[in-house]
């Protein structure tokens, strides 16, 4: 499993001007329901209730919110990079402004857990995370992105 098989060139919000967190989650619930066809409204239920059991603010500015998704075959990840930073309630007490909303299919927990866990390695490294705060457009942000992964490859 690999990031860059997640996303694609439709999966960002760059320099998205978000006004709260339930304006971020559904402006990233509309882009998934363009890119895969899932409902919006159902997608923003499930994250509602998932942020409901605890923030998925993980530190450091990001937050990575996750929901099993029927009709997809494979993860997708769709990302917001905030040109303001919004509360999301972190465990660390930092305002949010890049968001990695992780969608998994329904039947496949195990697989959910790895990309879940794959996206938080990746969002660990503060050059990416300091890189993506700079990006502009969703051209750049994906670049950057793509870089990494294969950098780390190397």
């Amino acid at each position: 499993m690999n990031i860059n098989d997640m996303l694609s060139d439709k999966s960002f919000l760059v320099n998205f001007e978000a006004s709260s967190k339930k304006n971020v989650l559904y402006e990233l619930a509309r882009l998934a329901e363009r890119d895969i066809k899932i409902d919006s409204q159902t997608l923003i239920e499930a994250l509602t209730k998932r942020e409901k059991l605890g923030s998925t603010a993980v530190g450091n500015g990001i937050a990575i919110p996750h929901a099993n998704c029927p009709n997809i075959d494979k993860p997708k990840v769709f990302v917001a990079i905030l040109s303001n930073s919004l509360d999301f309630n972190a465990n660390d007490d930092q305002p949010v402004d890049i968001i990695f909303l992780l969608l998994a299919p329904n039947n496949n927990g195990s697989e959910h857990l790895q990309a879940l866990a794959l996206v938080s390695r990746l969002l660990r490294n503060k050059e990416l995370t300091t890189k993506l705060r700079g990006c502009k457009n969703t051209e750049s942000a994906f670049a950057v992105i793509s870089q990494s992964v294969r950098e780390k490859a190397a």
